[in-house]
């Protein structure tokens, strides 16, 4: 299996995410000036002064003197990079033959918001290929694992483990400690280290400071279970920082990004289906063969001419949803790597192309 370099992105941090859903609401409004029924008073004032009907015959020769309308084009293909279609094949390929790589290994991307508990539950659906961050940490544990092995080495998958950890929780430290007030503080660096070991720092502003002590009581337990549990005196330190931020949060503010936490969650079980969250320790991680046929029919589809996949349409729920209504505009939209219904509708015209060409 031979592995391509992974590259470590920045995660979106609780407050990114909350306002790339409240991006959602923005420009809704529009002018009334601009499309109201009245008409405005040089429009009134044309009509005053307009000529009277011309005779048929002349009527028919204007109409026969009017340029045709331009035919539609297809706008261009804007598919995902067939890199990034690459690299999800290399992810679940890593996750297939090697999950035990991948079982423990915190995951920093906010997915412990529903349910994962590692990077593995990633890979137990369609998640990671819809995140750089589930993708490069199982990608690179695959490539430290296939390095020492090359070297003759034994596996140690503990080790390959630490290295990745230690990495991606460095950035994610680093990160948060940009965000969040105070960081400076005994209690703020108490709070980076003892709650980015598991997963991503969490925002104070997600609970009041009274709520925090059923969650905070979860993660200890979690902790300990774990044998991840800091020190009595660093734990007790991120407490004392997580209320004291929480309580300058005004509570309308906690509310609101509650919401958009839980609508967000939501909306992801919606259109990715239960089965990418709150997974089960049975639940099996995907074949990626899935995802080779996948990156495969992206690939044909390059070649295939942009007005015939406009005009082909696509019976994808999620892109029908999104108003995606052809071949086109789904594969455009990338809702196609986690349909696959597009992905069948793709083998099938290629496949019909491929047929009258002979």
């Amino acid at each position: 299996m031979s592995l391509k370099p992974s590259k470590l992105v920045r995660i979106p941090s609780y407050a990114i995410l909350l306002a790339l859903c409240a991006a959602a609401f923005v420009g809704a409004g529009c002018s009334a000036a601009a499309g109201g029924d009245e008409p405005s008073a040089s429009a009134a004032a044309a009509a005053a002064t307009a000529p009277a009907e011309q005779p048929a015959a002349s009527a028919a020769a204007e109409v026969a003197a009017t340029p045709a309308a331009a035919p539609s084009v297809a706008p261009p293909q804007q598919f995902p990079p067939q890199d990034h279609l690459n690299k999800i094949v290399v992810a679940y390929t890593v996750a297939s033959e090697h999950a035990e790589l991948l079982t423990g290994l915190p995951c920093y991307c906010p997915c412990e918001l529903y349910g994962h508990g590692g990077v593995i539950d990633c890979h137990r659906s369609q998640h990671a290929a819809m995140c750089n961050i589930c993708m490069d940490e199982a990608i690179e544990a695959g490539q430290l694992y296939e390095a020492q092995l090359s070297r003759g080495e034994p596996g140690d998958i503990a080790a390959v483990q630490a290295q990745v950890k230690d990495r991606y929780r460095r950035a994610l430290v680093a990160q948060t400690a940009q965000q969040l007030p105070n960081m400076n503080t005994q209690q703020g660096q108490a709070f980076l280290q003892a709650c980015s070991d598991c997963h991503q720092p969490p925002s104070p502003g997600m609970h009041t400071p009274s709520d925090w002590d059923t969650t905070l009581t979860r993660m200890e337990r979690y902790a300990r279970g774990s044998n991840a549990m800091p020190t009595e005196q660093m734990w007790q330190a991120a407490i004392s920082y997580v209320k004291s931020v929480a309580a300058q949060v005004p509570v309308n503010n906690v509310a609101q990004m509650r919401q958009s936490l839980q609508n967000t969650v939501e909306h992801l079980k919606e259109t990715e289906g239960d089965a990418a969250y709150y997974p089960s320790v049975r639940d099996q991680v995907l074949d990626p063969v899935w995802a080779q046929r996948m990156a495969t029919a992206y690939n044909d589809a390059r070649a295939l001419p942009a007005e015939l996949l406009a005009s082909t349409p696509t019976a994808c729920k999620p892109c029908n949803d999104a108003g995606n209504t052809n071949l086109l505009a789904c594969l455009n939209s990338w809702q196609a790597i986690t349909c696959e219904t597009a992905i069948e509708e793709i083998e099938r015209l290629v496949a019909s192309e491929r047929e009258g060409a002979r």
